[in-house]
Parts: C-alpha cells; structure tokens; sequence
C-alpha cells in the first residue's frame, strides 16, 4: 500500500515538473504565449533578419474580463491571432494596446488592433516616428507619465529619456511587480543588438533611472530573450558604459 502511495506522489511529482517546463502555449505558426503568473502573459512572435527568425517579446495583462497589450506581435497575422486568443479562450476584451516604441517588432501588427474596440496608445515621439516608417499613428499619445485602469489595477507608463530609440517606455504593473522593458532592456548574455536609432551615451543613464524607480521590481521583461530580474538593468547599464 505504502509503496503504491510512493508511487502516485513521485508520478504526481514528475507529471507537474514536466507540465512547467512545458507551458509554453503555441496559439499559431507566428505567435507563442507563456504564463507567467495568473494575470500575466508574455507574447512572443517572430521577425525574420536575413534569413533568421528573431523572437521579440511583448506583455499581456488580463483580469476580470479586461485586458491591456504591450506591442503588438511583428505581424497583423500574428496580431489577429492574439486578439482572437484573448477574445476567445481567455474570455477579455482589449480595452488598451500601448506601444513601447516605433520599431516594427513593438508596432508591426497594428492595423489588426485598429477597429478592434481597444484604445491604441504610444508616447507622443512615437507617433511622429512612426509616421515616418508609414506604420499606422496610435490614437492616443502621452509625454512624461501614463496611468490606466485594467480590471481594477494601475498599469503605469513612464518616459525616462533616449536609449533604444528616442521614444522607448517601460511600463510596470504594480499588483504584479512586473515591467516591461522592451528592447531598451538587454536579456543576460545579449550583445548591443541593432543600433541605428539609438543614443548610447543616453542608454545607460536612462536605464539607470529605471532601476531607480522600481527597487521593488520582480520580474523585467526584456524586448529579446528570456526574463530576469534587476539583474538586467546593471547588465544593460554596463554593456552601454
């Protein structure tokens, strides 16, 4: 008897341990999605450089029916899908979509989120930039500092300044002590990455600011790779020094 209890407890065991390694829930061909708590999402979709299939990180936030985007996936193909998946298995509406910055892999899939009843919002230099690249403007704009209400909780956008690109943000969910940094974060072991627009005197400092707003962060977010803790900032603040 004891030994047929042993047994159930070391499959239970083994059957969980390989159901977290294996959470990663495939939505599409273009589009993956990891839980990383209740409320939270990473999304990730793909963007091909020469030949090389990039992933690039975006957040999903859902709670009591609600939920904001950050980026959409680099593709409106793989942005419908996410719309879809949220719609329909998580059972939210989209109320928001804030953009991180103007690239393509942040902004990529926004003519599906136009129309789709959710509020599309980037900082005010997006906008321009963006206009620029002939990717569809976001509805709304901001400068300095973002708050919005999803499912009774603060989900806050800041500006600290030029690293990345001109216009990147950071955007952090209190309730979760999750942030999501984009591309202006490095994962561990990344190199500087693509550099065309950006200001790598400025990158340091404005990350450094950053890691000064939120001493109390758990999870950062990253616009490549995996996620990390505050070990990003002081690995990102010593790549850019």
């Amino acid at each position: 008897m004891m030994k047929n209890v042993l047994f159930a407890l070391l499959f239970l065991a083994l059957s969980t341990s390989l159901l977290a390694k294996s959470d990663t829930i495939v939505v599409s061909d273009s589009l993956k999605i990891v839980p990383l708590s209740k409320t939270t999402y990473l999304h990730i979709s793909y963007l091909d450089n020469k030949g090389k299939s990039i992933p690039c990180n975006g957040l999903l936030f859902v709670k009591n029916g609600e939920a904001i985007v950050m980026d959409t996936p680099t593709g409106n193909e793989a942005a419908a899908d996410l719309i879809h998946w949220v719609n329909d298995v998580l059972r939210a509406d989209i109320n928001f979509l804030v953009i991180n910055h103007f690239h393509e892999d942040c902004m990529g899939g926004m003519l599906s989120f136009v129309g789709s009843g959710c509020q599309t919002i980037s900082h005010k230099n997006t906008c321009k930039l963006a206009g620029i690249k002939g990717y569809h403007c976001a509805q709304r704009y901001f400068t300095d500092t973002l708050e919005l209400v999803v499912g009774g909780e603060k989900i806050i956008s800041y500006f600290f300044g030029p690293a990345h690109t001109r216009d990147n943000i950071v955007t952090y969910i209190p309730s979760e002590r999750i942030l999501f940094g984009g591309c202006m974060i490095k994962c561990l072991g990344a190199d500087k990455g693509y550099l065309y627009d950006a200001d790598q005197e400025e990158w340091p400092i404005t990350v450094g600011k950053v890691k000064a707003q939120f001493p109390k962060v758990k999870t950062v977010i990253p616009g490549h790779g995996k996620p990390g803790n505050k070990k990003l900032f002081d690995y990102t603040i010593n790549l850019f020094s």
